[in-house]
């Protein structure tokens, strides 16, 4: 056994090395700032909203979504890597331990996550309810045993064989979560939660009585370990190069439209290229719609004037600071050196391409702040394009290609 934990705490040691490696390049000087401005103003714009509300406001169906989302999502971090599918199949019986430590592992990074979860929304629930402060540390008690539960029931739900079987699972989990968590901060009385909590324990004890005498599902662990690893490698690929990280291409067809634009010349080989790279290779798309989809329902649900122009600005710093990468994204092609093109062309085409998605960006999030007030979406657009241009001339020229 002892070898056993052994492997268990080298595999650890190796995770926390690697996670501290790249953590010191995402959370950089510039993202610190970033990060401390956006902190400040939504806790302010919080405060704002909070100022506003009645005891009509359903709060309580809000924390049950938010709350449900964090209770549900997530599996146990195993640290299975693809040769122990031959090299530790005859340990089976004996790796009792090692996915212990990696439950215990994984739950204690949740509960910073529903301490800071439940201190956020705390102020919202006394503000409607008028209830203490102290109530919610019980909550938050109940709320670490529901996640602890919903942690075993992910893990036995990667036994089932069919697909949607585990998506039912999440819709069936989801919904209970948010119906506990809804009485509970609804103040309803206990024998409502308590019966919904005891169908959430039958369910557990379901699901373990199906899968109790099944081998473990090697190969089904290690994808999703490699999935979770490959989310944080391509996270820190933005900042920094990241040799593990292996590449991947979507296809997009429905995007195609954007690449026939591009005229078939000489001089728009760099501008294809990057525009290419761009919709289809790693997750620079990806990161752009989330973003902006994000700060989009940030807009909407803060409509404090003058105060979402700051909120567009920061959005574009960020998505623009992290798709800079995109210039380094073929630096190992050895062909690109090989093009009869001055380096020039290929400067200003890169330059081009991040110009036009944060105008996009720009432009998107000013139409959101214009369905509430048209005045500030036009000042929001003047100022997004004027920061746009001055950030990509002064700050990405001389940075990101020097």
């Amino acid at each position: 056994m002892s070898s056993i934990e052994g492997l268990w705490q080298q595999r650890f040691q190796q995770h926390l090395k690697d996670t501290r490696r790249y953590m010191k390049y995402i959370f950089n000087d510039h993202l610190k700032l970033v990060l401390v401005f956006a902190i400040g103003a939504a806790a302010y714009y919080y405060q704002q909203w909070l100022d506003t509300l009645t005891p009509a406001f359903p709060s309580a169906f809000l924390i049950a979504v938010i709350m449900s989302l964090i209770l549900t999502s997530g599996s146990i971090r195993t640290f299975l890597k693809r040769p122990d599918l031959v090299f530790m199949l005859a340990l089976e019986s004996k790796l009792q331990l090692y996915f212990k430590k990696s439950f215990f592992y994984t739950f204690s990074t949740y509960i910073y996550v529903l301490l800071i979860l439940t201190a956020a929304v705390a102020p919202l629930h006394v503000k409607v309810t008028d209830q203490t402060y102290s109530t919610i540390f019980t909550h938050l008690i109940l709320l670490l045993i529901l996640k602890a539960i919903n942690l075993k029931m992910t893990w036995w739900s990667v036994y089932f064989e069919e697909k949607y079987a585990r998506w039912i699972d999440y819709l069936v989990r989801f919904l209970l979560n948010g119906v506990f968590v809804y009485f509970l901060f609804v103040g309803s009385y206990a024998f409502f939660p308590a019966v919904t909590g005891a169908i959430i324990i039958g369910l557990a004890l379901y699901y373990r009585s199906l899968v109790k005498a099944k081998p473990l599902k090697w190969e089904t662990l290690i994808e999703l370990e490699e999935r979770r690893v490959a989310m944080f490698y391509r996270l820190a690929n933005l900042f920094t190069d990241v040799p593990q990280l292996k590449e991947q291409v979507k296809r997009r067809a429905y995007l195609d439209t954007i690449l026939k634009s591009i005229p078939f010349q000489q001089q728009a080989t760099h501008r294809y290229l990057y525009t290419r790279t761009f919709l289809r290779a790693g997750d620079y798309l990806g990161l752009l719609v989330r973003l902006t989809v994000i700060s989009g329902l940030i807009l909407i649900a803060t409509p404090f004037a003058y105060g979402n122009i700051v909120i567009v600005l920061l959005t574009l710093y960020i998505t623009g600071f992290q798709i800079m990468p995109l210039w380094k994204h073929h630096k190992q092609v050895l062909w690109l050196s090989l093009y009869p093109l001055q380096e020039q062309t290929r400067r200003a085409a890169f330059l081009s391409i991040i110009r036009n998605v944060l105008f996009l960006q720009a432009a998107c999030l000013s139409i959101v702040v214009a369905a509430s007030n048209l005045l500030v979406g036009l000042f929001a657009f003047v100022a997004g394009g004027l920061f746009v241009q001055f950030f990509v001339t002064a700050y990405i020229k001389k940075k990101a290609i020097a």
